[in-house]
């Protein structure tokens, strides 16, 4: 009795952690997760990113057609940066007027505060980014045929700019769907002066014009301080290479009636051979047809000579 009581109690302990999980379970919200970042292009253009996401049973969405409002420094209608609704890939942006220019002025760090509408699925959320007013330039060194690029970082501190040590900076030529790193290094840390400097060694780059230009870019990404910052510079060091039109010339990648003869030889003769393979196999099997047809009118027209005889006779 002892062993069954036992039993009994044991199941019904599993029965009850079973249920709390249920319960557990049907308990748990959706979080809305909502990221902001600042981004600094050419120390002059400036915009405000959001990243919206849904948390739902150990994953994340994005989340699309959310209501977001961004304000620099305070929650008020003069310090509204922009109101946005997020896309299908759960992102939105939206560029810093120019009506707060004085406001970004004033002082040496800025707070951005998104705010994310409540709705009948998801709370209302508020998030919020300090950064710190910051410049980057990018520069050219070319010394006894080796050429190098430099990228120096500032922070605004009481009205000067002031060098910044310890930044991750990326130092690149600006391709097409991303950036190319000019050397070895994928990243370099500022020193005491702020300054950075990488080899440049990708030789025969192709130019992006008859001026043998391509364009440099030193970037600062997801900064806890300074947030992203990115700065192009043009330069001659690329190849030119001209463009030759081959469009209407015979080659493998051209159109059908503009491949090689040897390759419209050997296509059409391969379908030849095929199709008269085909046709041959057809005119057999109304051959044999024929003969099979007239071999039976043959075969009756001796029952009947044998039919005649026999009425002779």
């Amino acid at each position: 009795m002892k062993q069954l009581h036992n039993i009994k109690t044991m199941g019904g302990l599993i029965c009850f952690f079973v249920i709390g999980l249920k319960v557990f379970a049907q308990d748990e919200k959706p979080e809305l997760m909502l990221n902001i970042k600042h981004v600094t292009e050419n120390n002059s253009l400036q915009y405000v990113k959001v990243q919206a996401q849904l948390k739902a049973k150990n994953k994340l969405q994005p989340l699309k057609d959310l209501a977001v409002q961004i304000y620099l420094d305070s929650v008020n209608a003069s310090n509204l940066i922009g109101k946005i609704k997020t896309d299908e890939k759960g992102s939105a942006q939206t560029i810093v007027p120019a009506s707060l220019k004085n406001l970004w002025s004033s002082s040496d760090n800025h707070k951005f505060i998104a705010i994310a509408k409540a709705s009948s699925k998801e709370e209302e959320i508020t998030t919020v980014i300090e950064i710190a007013k910051t410049k980057i330039e990018i520069d050219t060194l070319n010394e006894d045929g080796k050429r190098s690029v430099t990228a120096k970082v500032f922070s605004y501190n009481n009205g000067d700019w002031i060098p910044a040590k310890d930044v991750e900076v990326k130092i690149g030529v600006e391709r097409l769907g991303g950036s190319l790193k000019i050397g070895d290094d994928e990243t370099y840390t500022t020193d005491s002066v702020g300054l950075v400097t990488g080899e440049f060694k990708l030789d025969s780059l192709p130019a992006t014009d008859a001026n043998r230009n391509i364009v440099l870019v030193a970037r600062v990404e997801d900064n806890d301080q300074f947030g992203n910052l990115s700065v192009e510079k043009v330069v001659p060091w690329g190849k030119y290479y001209q463009h030759v039109n081959v469009f209407g010339k015979r080659s493998l990648w051209a159109a059908r009636f503009r491949a090689p003869l040897w390759l419209l030889f050997m296509a059409y003769s391969i379908v030849a051979g095929v199709w008269g393979v085909i046709i041959y196999l057809f005119f057999l099997v109304f051959r044999m047809k024929r003969l099979g047809k007239d071999k039976e009118k043959s075969d009756e027209a001796i029952l009947l000579d044998k039919d005649i005889a026999v009425q002779n006779w």
